[in-house]
Order: structure tokens, then C-alpha cells, then sequence
């Protein structure tokens, strides 16, 4: 054989080996490309599945520091009366807002609402009615009046709502409390007995 021959053949030999040892590593850089965004994607899943778990548990932490907050605050209970009549013959519902427990505070906001509320008399001998009222401050104990004007055309009991928004008075912290409490109008017998 001709040695040209045969080095062409062995050429061809060297070239296809080195041709098949290509397509081996590619094949294993492939496996291990494969492997390796296996890795990284259960690794970014960890990840997550971690950030998660934090958010969750900061939720938690959040949600105890407001109930421990809610809790710190102010106390509030509303004792309705009878619907009677100013000196108009326009309807008018009194409420006491007694503060039982809790914190000083700067303000007491109350908005009211309801079937048949026509808002709050910042005077109770006035026609003004308004949605909100700024009582002013308040504590422990303290008895703050309230009264609710009430459609002249309503269906008894009339339930009113009470939204209560207050401040501290010896730091930022601030609370919205919801009270309710349904009032009626006197019967016919004491309206009599009141008026003598």
C-alpha cells in the first residue's frame, strides 16, 4: 500500500476519532448544561419556597403587633335612648359614648350612618345635621353626648351605626372602633307621661 494511502487513511481515522470524541463532549457538556438548570431551577424553588416561608411569617408577626396594638386601645360602649322631638317636631335620637377603658385621647371623630340617620346635630336643639363629628378629647370613664337626627318618616327601631376614630393623646397611635345600637320611638303612654 501506498504510504500516502495510508496516511490519508489514518488521517481520516485521527479526524473521525477526533470527531467522535467532539460530539462525546458535547454530549456530556449538554448532560451537565442539563444537570446544571436542574440545580439552579430547584434551587431558585428553595428560594422561594424561603421567601415565602419570611413573608409568611412577618405576616404573622404583623398581624400579632396590630392585635397586640387593637388591644392597647380605647374601650367604647354607645347607650341609645328613646326617638323623640326637639322643639321643631324634628326627630332625634340622644346617645351617650362612654369611653370604659384604654388611653388619653386627643380626638374622638364619630360618623354615623344607617337606615333612616339623617347624621349628627353638633347642637341638639339645631336643625344641622352633619356626617362626622370631632368630640374632642376623651379618657377613661368619660361620657360624650351624641345626637342623631332621624328621618321623620322611619320604621322603628332604627339601627344606628357608630364609626369611632381616635387618637392618643401621648403618642401617634390612632384606632377606628364600630359600635351599633337600635332605637325606637317612645311609646305613645310615656310621651303622655313625660310631657305633665
Amino acid at each position: 500500500m501506498n504510504t500516502e494511502v495510508v496516511v490519508a487513511i489514518v488521517s481520516a481515522g485521527v479526524s473521525a476519532l477526533a470527531a467522535g470524541i467532539a460530539v462525546w463532549q458535547a454530549l456530556v457538556a449538554k448532560g451537565q448544561a442539563r444537570t446544571a438548570e436542574d440545580s439552579a431551577l430547584s434551587a431558585r424553588r428553595q428560594a422561594d419556597a424561603a421567601e415565602a416561608q419570611v413573608q409568611l411569617m412577618q405576616r404573622q408577626i404583623d398581624g400579632e403587633e396590630a392585635e397586640r396594638h387593637d388591644a392597647r386601645g380605647p374601650i367604647f360602649k354607645l347607650i341609645g335612648h328613646w326617638i323623640d322631638e326637639d322643639q321643631w317636631g324634628q326627630r332625634r335620637a340622644k346617645f351617650q359614648l362612654v369611653q370604659e377603658s384604654g388611653p388619653a385621647l386627643s380626638s374622638v371623630s364619630v360618623t354615623v350612618s344607617g337606615d333612616y340617620v339623617d347624621g349628627i346635630r353638633p347642637d341638639p336643639d339645631e336643625l344641622a345635621a352633619q356626617s362626622s363629628l370631632n368630640l374632642g378629647e376623651s379618657s377613661a370613664g368619660a361620657v360624650l353626648q351624641l345626637c342623631v337626627g332621624i328621618e321623620y318618616q322611619h320604621v322603628s327601631p332604627v339601627q344606628v351605626a357608630v364609626r369611632i376614630d381616635c387618637a392618643a393623646r401621648d403618642s401617634d397611635s390612632t384606632w377606628t372602633r364600630d359600635l351599633a345600637d337600635n332605637v325606637q320611638q317612645r311609646p305613645a303612654t310615656m310621651r303622655t307621661l313625660r310631657r305633665r
